[in-house]
């Protein structure tokens, strides 16, 4: 068994650089706030604190694809 300590770039969160401060561009590691507001969308609050702003986003995810059986 061989332990990998370095991750490959392309395995790495996606969201990684996604999530700054649009207002001072302060990078932001996680929301305050996760809502589940129904089976495709997830709305996130943030709080950015170097500047103090306060800001929502939403995440849509696509539709189920449904399974033959």
């Amino acid at each position: 068994m061989t332990l990998h300590a370095e991750t490959p770039a392309r395995t790495r969160l996606a969201t990684y650089s996604k999530n700054h401060c649009p207002q001072c561009g302060e990078w932001l590691l996680a929301p305050d706030w996760s809502e589940y507001f129904n089976e495709r969308c997830v709305r996130h609050t943030w709080s950015c604190q170097a500047c103090s702003y306060e800001f929502e986003t939403a995440v849509f995810f696509a539709p189920r694809e449904k399974i033959a059986a």
